[in-house]
């Protein structure tokens, strides 16, 4: 799917800013100082979180223009996309080897120098312990296997969205997964629900009923894009709830490459059902879905979930709702896809719906 999955954390960034003022309160101009490298460190993240968009927005492009069917053209995406974020895990897993070895190191020398200076016996060696990637058991194994089934049910129905609807509107209405998620957590998890939620979810009922009625003036072709991509923020929304459980137990780059490997299998399954093309033909044919699997399954969360951990979280949340934005500059650009008045008012009123159901999601009034 084309939107970032990773939990912004608004505290990081006043930690960078405070990072880059230490020493500085020594001098008179210390403060503005610091305040500078700060304010040029947000600007950096905020053009990442931009740049991210633009990525996740071209998944719609490349599967229009991709030779395969749009259902293997997400087997590819999720296939491609495996062994890059297993390279990713297995880097993130070294760096962190090589700086708690060289963290127990520094402090190993430390600690022997001061007790050799009062004269103490020298403390004995340690070996290093191993720090392995926790191994994955068969429960969840089995609850990737679902993680899976639901991203695969993600990305088909997204994928086929565009060929009956714009990118804008697919874009858009796969994104209203805030009020999906409320409910399962509530009936699932018996996570307290805010009564407050109800405003913003009648607000996005008329939304949808301006875009999506109103707005199509019930043509079928598009009414059945707009209905797939309805239907696929409920398993985006499942899929995410798969993965937060998992991504407290293992690390997240290991455990979306898992994901994204069953999600294939079944991409693929449900493509030869369907009697898709699956095997491209010619050379720009693997191009285009390598490019896709790079700019909306690689880099655009990757940029995305580094981004936000240094942004605040309601300036993150405003970058994430650009994606029907872009989406809809590149539908107009490379095919034509104009929106109507009545269309625009309609994205207009469920983007202000989505931002206001995540304030509250996240404790804010």
């Amino acid at each position: 799917m084309s939107r970032a999955t990773a939990s912004p954390n608004q505290d990081r960034a006043p930690e960078v800013a405070t990072e880059r003022n230490d020493g500085a309160a020594d001098t008179p101009t210390g403060g503005a100082a610091g305040s500078a490298p700060a304010a040029q460190g947000r600007g950096r993240y905020q053009l990442m979180v931009l740049a991210a968009v633009c990525c996740l927005a071209l998944g719609g492009v490349f599967v229009r223009v991709s030779e395969v069917g749009p259902v293997a053209s997400g087997a590819y995406r999720s296939l491609f996309a495996a062994p890059m974020l297993l390279g990713l895990s297995l880097a993130a897993t070294r760096r962190s080897t090589t700086r708690r070895s060289t963290t127990r190191r520094s402090t190993t020398r430390r600690s022997t120098t001061r007790r050799s200076a009062a004269g103490k016996d020298k403390l004995p060696e340690h070996k290093p312990s191993e720090h392995k990637p926790a191994r994955i058991s068969t429960r969840d194994k089995w609850i990737i296997a679902l993680g899976g089934l639901f991203l695969a049910g993600d990305l088909c129905l997204w994928n086929i969205s565009f060929l009956y609807t714009s990118l804008a509107e697919a874009n858009l209405l796969a994104n209203l997964v805030p009020f999906i998620i409320a409910p399962l957590c509530f009936f699932l998890f018996g996570d307290r629900v805010t009564g407050k939620l109800v405003f913003p979810a009648l607000l996005a009922l008329g939304g949808l009923y301006v875009l999506v009625i109103l707005g199509t003036g019930l043509d079928a072709d598009h009414l059945r894009g707009d209905i797939l991509a309805l239907v696929t923020a409920v398993f985006y929304a499942l899929f995410l709830v798969v993965a937060k459980g998992l991504r407290e137990r293992h690390e997240a780059t290991r455990i979306m490459a898992s994901l994204s490997l069953v999600c294939a299998l079944v991409c693929f399954a449900v493509a030869a059902v369907m009697g898709e093309k699956i095997w491209p033909t010619t050379l720009r044919g693997w191009l285009l879905l390598i490019g896709l699997a790079v700019t909306s399954q690689v880099l655009g969360q990757t940029l995305m979930a580094h981004a936000v951990k240094f942004l605040p979280l309601q300036l993150a949340a405003l970058f994430v709702l650009l994606q029907p934005v872009a989406a809809a500059v590149y539908g107009f650009v490379l095919f034509d896809q104009h929106l109507s008045l009545v269309q625009m008012a309609g994205i207009a009123i469920l983007l202000v719906s989505i931002f206001w159901a995540k304030n509250l999601l996240e404790g804010r009034k």
